[in-house]
């Protein structure tokens, strides 16, 4: 399920608001223990397992440094979006990780906020997958059995084009059964 947030998708472009209940040690830091558990506390989520379509498009791009021709290819690439498939297995949904929304190890993310229950979350993390690059996003959205949507802020620095900020949604929607 990871794949429907890959950081590659953060790289051309990745990602929510808010419940510091998962700061169960009161740091002001979501650790990753701290992430795990507040995931597994939502319980399982609404979603049916299955091969899901997800469709990752940004409406709003700003890249102030970038020259002007690469600002309106990063603004039609960006709003094209980028649609992939991806098969949620039963125990994805039953037991959710923190790479569920996007945080995968090798991305090196932190949280600074996170809120799951089985029809919805809200999530602020921060990435840094290497280099001088450093990600930040916000999400929150609401899950059905067969679709969801949710909503992404996303602030990326330390690209070749300089900072860029970018506002756009994902939509998902299970298409079938996973392949044999």
């Amino acid at each position: 399920m990871h794949k429907f947030f890959l950081l590659g998708v953060a790289a051309l472009a990745i990602s929510a608001c808010s419940n510091t209940g998962a700061d169960t040690d009161g740091d002001g830091k979501i650790s990753n223990a701290e992430a795990t558990t507040e995931m597994a506390k939502g319980g399982a989520m609404a979603m049916k397992p299955g091969l899901w379509e997800v469709k990752i498009g940004f409406n709003k791009v700003e890249a102030p440094t970038a020259p002007a021709d690469v600002q309106e290819k990063i603004k039609a690439q960006m709003g094209q979006g980028v649609t992939q498939r991806s098969c949620l297995t039963k125990e994805q949904v039953e037991k959710p990780s923190t790479d569920f929304f996007g945080a995968p190890p090798e991305a090196n993310c932190t949280f600074e906020e996170l809120s799951r229950s089985a029809d919805g979350m809200k999530v602020a993390m921060t990435c840094k997958p290497g280099g001088p690059m450093v990600i930040k996003s916000k999400m929150d959205g609401k899950f059905q059995a067969e679709t969801y949507t949710m909503n992404i802020d996303q602030s990326t620095e330390g690209t070749p084009m300089g900072a860029v900020k970018m506002t756009g949604k994902i939509d998902g929607k299970r298409v079938g059964d996973c392949p044999a």
